[in-house]
């Protein structure tokens, strides 16, 4: 297993899984080291479905701002199952990033279970 962190998130890889955990508030001028690394390790690794866990965090992003991250997201993971697990109170943002990711046709679903999420990724990832 892999682990990557800062104060602002938390990425783990291991068979095939990229998890990457958010903690504490999030901003707009939040991001851009986890936007890196992560894009880093996506080009560098074998990744075959990402975990999202959000459960920590607290985005406070306008809508304009929160789409335009989940497009990032969809555009650097075209292929790639995605699960999105958030708290109860989050589940609004979670929708947005699913409905999101579907209309660049992408797959992702929200949990608010990371054992749920991650058996689901299990089933919905692509062979290698």
């Amino acid at each position: 297993m892999r682990i990557y962190s800062t104060t602002e998130f938390e990425i783990r890889i291991r068979d095939g899984l990229l998890e990457m955990r958010s903690e504490g508030t999030r901003v707009s001028q939040t991001g851009s080291d986890g936007e890196r690394a992560f894009s880093s390790l996506l080009r560098g690794e074998s990744i075959e479905m990402i975990a999202f866990d959000i459960r920590a965090a607290d985005f406070r992003f306008s809508s304009v701002e929160l789409e335009s991250r989940i497009r990032y997201i969809g555009r650097q993971c075209r292929g790639i199952p995605l699960a999105f697990i958030g708290r109860g109170d989050q589940r609004g943002q979670v929708r947005a990033a699913v409905q999101t990711i579907e209309k660049m046709d992408g797959t992702a679903r929200g949990f608010q279970s990371r054992q749920q999420a991650l058996a689901w990724l299990k089933t919905a990832r692509q062979p290698a």
